[in-house]
């Protein structure tokens, strides 16, 4: 591991360990005095702000360096929530709310620029893995340590996160001033136009991607009303939500030394057909081994395609574009997990099995059109043999020296 990885890794841990205002604003708006609708409303602004955020991040790095952008991003995340601990008015709180979301979403496709631009062909897949399982980690514990500090008050919560976030923006200060990308021996390093613009072949893989993120949400709105339905209690679709997380943390990383050696579409696709089926499996009716058939499908998915996509989309960028097309990637995605749960609460609400029907139909459509799409989102000066590189092990690795990838 690169030290810049390194870096970035403790500091999504960081990051997301305090990242936990956002999970918590509607017992912070609560606490407060504030009714339903204003709640929903605001929900909904700190929702957008998060894909504006993960929009913004990219186009941002490219005028001023990722590293700036990532100083920029912590201390804005920092002040927001050390100001909203400050004030008590609605308007202010959601505003502040808002800035606190975007600087969250904004940080991870430019960590993730960081590690894709570190790391050699042969380590990008591996790399990310270890980011995701730091994220995952630093997201799972998190909540409880948000709880803890919510039980004494909303401005401990507020304080907590702002402190996160300034340990996460100090992280940055040791990074270079420029990381530059590790080309394949050969490969054309010419900068190239269109400079804060992904290309219309990308931008249409990207959303295609997004299909996986808008089923996979389903976990947070109608699986959770499904198991209520079919008379499970709710400590059934706790375990079913920690077993996801369990495997995602044990198995990722192992499974990256290998998906790392496959062409990048390869663990994409069946990463899009595992996340739909797990939930089409539906359809067969709700029972408990059912559903822990469906929870391993969509995990598997998640465990192949997550790590691959960030990786493919370094991979896709022309030189110095690499945050702007993982920025895309990421508000794409963004975007489906904040449409899915609403979406399927509303299919369920007409018919109990449209929400299952419906991954069905979009595992057939996605699978065959990314299969199309992928190998001509690729950068131009890259072939379809680079994305397709042998994997070495996970010692120590300079990413200035593309030859060390070879080393035991």
């Amino acid at each position: 591991m690169t030290k810049p990885t390194a870096l970035v890794c403790l500091g999504i841990f960081v990051s997301r360990l305090g990242g936990f205002f956002v999970l918590f604003l509607t017992l912070v708006l609560a606490e407060r005095g504030y009714g339903t609708r204003q709640i929903t409303l605001a929900l909904i602004v700190v929702a957008t702000a998060g894909v504006l955020g993960a929009a913004a991040a990219g186009p941002v790095a490219a005028r001023v360096g990722v590293r700036t952008a990532l100083l920029l991003t912590g201390a804005t995340t920092a002040a927001g929530a050390y100001l909203c601990a400050a004030v008590q008015d609605f308007a202010p709180t959601v505003v502040l709310a808002a800035v606190v979301s975007a600087g969250v979403q904004a940080y991870s496709p430019l960590a993730q620029t960081v590690v894709g631009t570190s790391a050699t062909a042969e380590r990008r897949v591996a790399m990310f893995a270890v980011y995701r399982l730091c994220l995952n980690v630093g997201a799972s514990v998190g909540p409880v340590l948000g709880a803890v500090l919510l039980s004494w008050s909303p401005s401990a919560l507020l304080i907590g996160n702002g402190l996160a976030a300034t340990v996460a923006t100090l992280l940055i200060l040791p990074l270079p001033r420029e990381t530059p990308r590790t080309a394949a021996p050969g490969q054309d390093r010419t900068p190239a136009a269109g400079r804060g613009r992904v290309s219309r072949e990308f931008a249409a893989a990207a959303v295609v991607l997004s299909v996986a993120s808008l089923v996979y949400a389903q976990q947070t709105g109608v699986l959770a009303l499904a198991v209520r339905e079919a008379d499970y209690s709710s400590d059934v679709y706790g375990w079913l939500l920690t077993l996801n997380a369990v495997v995602v943390i044990l198995v990722e990383v192992p499974l990256s030394r290998y998906t790392g050696r496959w062409q990048r579409r390869t663990p994409l696709i069946l990463g899009t057909v595992f996340v739909c089926a797990g939930y089409a499996v539906n359809l067969v009716g709700i029972s408990l081994p059912v559903l822990v058939v469906g929870v391993l499908s969509w995990t598997l998915g998640e465990v192949l395609m997550t790590p691959v996509a960030a990786a493919f989309a370094t991979e896709a960028a022309p030189p110095s574009q690499e945050p702007v097309y993982l920025s895309f990637l990421s508000m794409c995605q963004t975007v489906g997990y904040a449409v899915g749960p609403a979406a399927g609460v509303y299919a369920y609400g007409r018919d109990a099995a449209l929400p299952w029907l419906v991954c069905a139909v979009l595992m057939v459509i996605s699978a065959p059109s990314l299969y199309y799409l992928l190998p001509r989102a690729q950068w131009r000066g890259q072939t379809s043999e680079d994305c397709q590189v042998p994997c070495t092990g996970l010692g120590s690795l300079d990413a200035g020296d593309p030859q060390q990838g070879r080393r035991g």
